[in-house]
């Protein structure tokens, strides 16, 4: 059988598909789109039944703290002779009006806003140098493996240790300012950020970097087009979980050592006995937390618009 007897047929093929998509005009292809008003497409991302189930359990968590069901201790519940939810004292307890009042006092308080300020300027910054340092390293790591091989074993053994442990020792050397703190965060925001880059960076398609390396591109053009698309993901995967740590570190320092911030605040008031002022700076630095996580998410949104699912940065929903 010659060739020809068997090309014939696929070019006629390919010649009705080309007549048949010629015949489509560009109105009749959009007719074909299913039309949705900017009203009903936002209510439908809205998802009313998770809005409603959402505001259900928040409900439910104010009752169980308002009528102290979780203080007053369920001592038929037990898990290997062990009590979960034992009976608080009341010494201990916290109120919802408590909490709230510590926000009605705090909101006129110029010292409130100055120690705020301290902890949201300390994480970002450690927020932010940490993640820089362990964006560049993760990549060079994962794209250079002798690099890797060298320096891994290394990093590797640092990231075992405790950080918390060597918080001493910054504050000696760094003193108990800001400075001590913004440190102690980007050690850890470092390795947050560090190890899932440079295994992103190692796990990217091997046939994209061939094929882009075949049509002449540049390591420029194949970082750029071939490494960085791939690796964004996980990338924002790791900031957003980096972000929620630097508050988490910072705080920690400021409960260890500190003049100004919200840790000192908060380390003061359970000294005092304050519980609800304890509750309403928690609350706080949890609002801190999830504001930068959300902002994070916004730009994990905006950068990763070519992705199918919009779940990918999708930290804050409302």
């Amino acid at each position: 059988m010659r060739s020809s007897d068997v090309d014939e047929p696929r070019e006629a093929d390919m010649a009705n598909q080309t007549g048949l998509a010629d015949a489509l005009s560009q109105e009749e292809v959009e007719a074909l789109i299913p039309q949705e008003s900017i009203w009903r497409y936002r209510l439908r991302r809205l998802d009313i039944p998770v809005q409603i189930l959402r505001i259900a359990i928040l409900f439910g968590i104010w009752a169980l703290w308002h009528y102290e069901v979780v203080w007053n201790g369920w001592e038929a519940f037990s898990v290997f002779g062990i009590q979960p939810f034992p009976d608080v004292p009341e010494t201990f307890r916290a109120s919802p009006g408590e909490t709230w009042e510590y926000f009605t006092q705090i909101y006129h308080e110029k010292l409130f806003w100055q120690d705020l300020w301290v902890t949201v300027k300390e994480a970002l910054f450690g927020f932010a140098i940490g993640s820089i340092l362990g964006l560049l390293v993760g990549i060079v790591l994962g794209r250079f493996k002798r690099a890797s091989r060298a320096v891994g074993p290394f990093i590797v053994i640092i990231n075992a240790m405790p950080k918390i442990a060597f918080l001493p020792l910054i504050l000696i050397v760094y003193g108990v300012g800001e400075t001590s703190k913004v440190v102690l965060a980007v050690i850890i925001v470092f390795f947050i950020v560090q190890v899932p880059t440079q295994a992103a960076v190692a796990l990217v398609d091997p046939d994209l970097d061939m094929v882009a390396r075949t049509m002449g591109a540049s390591q420029r053009q194949l970082f750029t087009k071939v490494t960085l698309p791939g690796i964004t993901p996980a990338v924002f995967g790791a900031l957003r979980l980096s972000a929620v740590i630097s508050v988490l570190a910072v705080v920690f320092g400021e409960i260890f050592s500190a003049r100004r911030g919200l840790g000192q605040r908060l380390i003061t008031a359970a000294n005092q006995l304050s519980y609800g002022d304890t509750f309403a700076i928690v609350f706080i630095l949890a609002l801190i937390a999830l504001i930068m996580n959300g902002g994070i998410g916004f730009a994990e949104r905006k950068s990763l618009r070519w992705q199918s699912s919009y779940q990918g940065g999708q930290v804050i929903s409302l």
